[in-house]
């Protein structure tokens, strides 16, 4: 088998997807959600044979670049975007053993360029969030041999700005070092470096077109540096990677400084409004100088996550174990992506359901399971009002655990472990088992309308595999979130404890709290969460007797259906919003 160079297959890459996603907002890659001027679209529409038959020529839109930025033409050299820039700046001046010096916080693609050059990677971390450490900044470029130094202002992800007294420490700590300063996301700050390129000989800035003109999908970038340095870059950078389309558009956009100048103030009109909805609602936002916002959600960050993506919303999540654990980054949507943002994420009642005896019939799955198994090892048979009795007692509301108890109670000592298993064999079986007998309890429509005006989740003493087996059969799954399993409960922390409830309240946001449960366990833990407890009476026992004990122990309404939760909802409406 063929292998890369050590480097390469030792190296994690940057993954991009395949295939365009179903989202009705994308604002997890920093492009700009509001498109490019039309003018850009005229130039385009404009297009011909030539632009397509023949190599492109790049002296009209580097002429046009040098002109609006004050430089000369030979002080300009387009890339195929800013990566191109920054590999071909890393290809060109980093040779085997060489250190790239950069932020523990910042834009991997630096990192992943200099790795497939051996070069060694030396990241300063941040010692306040997200404050530039320029102090161990000038130490590392003293203590190492630094041939490279990358710095992002605007930093991605962070939105900080380094200041210019710090950049200038740099580059004169640091004058045998190439140093790329990246202004991806200036346009933003409005604050640009690039006049040090007349001051000292080692400074590449790096511009894009694609967060602020929009132009991501065009691959058009370049880099403003001495004369010199241009030539050098020339022999390494490929001598056609933009294109004659990318050209055209980048031409019309710098002809329509007025619409940048309007996006810029749309985007930061958005920015805060965005950020005072995430403060609303708990998190902490940094001040950000580019087009997203680096939002620390703590511990909901996993909910918002996944509620934006349940509704079609993507941002960026950074991975576990990592600096920006429980952060997300979220690029700054039109003013209506706003708005559909606050809609879903705003402060709403949350309604938690169980599933047995609430959303679906388990009388002819769970409790037959029940009785099979203690007929298995007893040889008797006993009825479904008798489980019934035993359930209303309270504190066996795991069914492994009641069926011990039904056997032991009848003096047949059976292993804790042969019972589940068994009981395991008869009710799931793979998914061939009695759990194929369930049969929803709702109204088909029930959770369509709730979805619209509340937060819904699961929380069940079931498996997880049985819990989306049934949410999955009756097409409930999109619903919930999150889904609460006996799977997440430690040992000896199942209903009547709370832990489960208290892991939702923990991990979500809501006005008001309430819990639709079957049994007395089900009212004690939601009443010790700080829950609404709602009684609904299941299938098996519509008795004055179970509506009582419900109430005794905690409920405040008891339903005779679930699908008379609206009326309860209509009750508690006016106290709880």
């Amino acid at each position: 088998m063929l292998k890369p160079k050590k480097s390469v297959e030792n190296m994690e890459g940057y993954y991009v997807p395949l295939f365009v996603s179903n989202w009705d907002i994308k604002i997890d890659s920093n492009e700009n959600n509001y498109g490019p001027s039309e003018k850009v679209i005229q130039a385009l529409n404009c297009c011909n044979t030539s632009n397509i038959s023949f190599y492109p020529f790049y002296g009209e839109l580097s002429q046009k670049i040098a002109d609006l930025t004050g430089f000369k033409i030979d002080n300009i050299k387009l890339t195929n975007g800013a990566d191109e820039a920054i590999q071909g700046i890393i290809q060109t001046y980093i040779e085997d053993g060489d250190s790239i010096l950069t932020l523990d916080v910042s834009f991997d693609m630096p990192v992943i360029y200099g790795i497939i050059q051996n070069a060694s990677i030396i990241k300063v971390s941040f010692k306040e969030k997200w404050v530039f450490p320029i102090d161990s900044f000038l130490k590392e470029i003293s203590d190492n041999r630094i041939k490279l130094i990358y710095i992002a202002t605007p930093n991605n992800p962070t939105g900080n700005v380094v200041s210019e007294n710090d950049i200038r420490k740099i580059i004169e700590k640091a004058k045998d070092s190439a140093v790329i300063i990246d202004e991806t996301y200036a346009n933003y700050s409005q604050i640009s470096y690039s006049k040090l390129v007349n001051e000292y000989d080692n400074v590449f800035i790096v511009k894009s077109f694609s967060k602020d003109f929009a132009l991501a999908g065009m691959r058009l970038g370049y880099i403003i540096s001495s004369s010199a340095n241009i030539l050098n870059l020339k022999k390494v950078i490929s001598p056609f990677s933009v294109n004659s389309y990318a050209l055209k558009a980048g031409l019309a956009a710098l002809d329509d400084i007025n619409y940048l100048n309007y996006i810029r103030k749309e985007i930061n009109d958005s920015k805060e409004e965005l950020k005072t909805f995430f403060e609303s609602i708990g998190a902490y936002v940094y001040t950000s100088h580019a087009n997203f916002l680096l939002v620390d959600f703590k511990d909901k960050a996993e909910y918002i996550y996944n509620k934006l993506l349940k509704n079609k919303i993507s941002v960026k999540k950074f991975k576990k174990g990592s600096l920006l654990e429980n952060h997300l980054r979220v690029t700054i949507p039109t003013k209506a992506g706003v708005e559909r943002i606050k809609d879903i994420l705003k402060l709403k009642r949350y309604l938690v359901f169980d599933m047995d005896g609430v959303l679906i019939n388990a009388a002819n799955s769970y409790r037959l399971a029940i009785a099979e198994t203690y007929k298995f090892y007893s040889k008797k048979t006993i009825s479904q009002e008798e489980i019934q009795k035993v359930k209303n007692l309270g504190g066996l509301n795991n069914d492994w655990d009641l069926t011990k108890f039904l056997l032991d109670r009848d003096g047949i000592n059976i292993s804790y472990e042969d019972i589940v298993n068994t009981f395991q064999k008869i009710y799931w079986d793979n998914g061939k088992g009695l759990i194929n007998n369930e049969t929803p309890l709702f109204d088909l429509n029930l959770f369509d309308e709730l979805s619209k005006k509340y937060n819904l989740a699961i929380f069940t003493g079931r498996l997880r595999k049985e819990a989306l087996f049934a949410l999955e059969k009756f097409n409930l799954e999109n619903y919930f979130y999150p889904i609460i399993t006996t799977d997440d409960i430690p040992s000896g922390k199942g209903k009547p404890d709370s832990f489960g409830l208290n892991l939702i309240k923990m991990s979500t946001i809501g006005k008001k709290y309430f819990y639709f449960g079957d049994t007395i366990d089900d009212m004690i833990c939601a009443k010790n969460a700080g829950y609404l407890p709602i009684g609904v009476l299941p299938p098996q026992d519509k008795s004055e007797e179970l509506n009582l004990k419900l109430k005794l122990n905690g409920a405040e309404f008891v339903i005779n259906s679930i699908n008379n939760i609206n009326e309860i909802l209509e009750k508690t409406n006016e106290a709880m919003c």
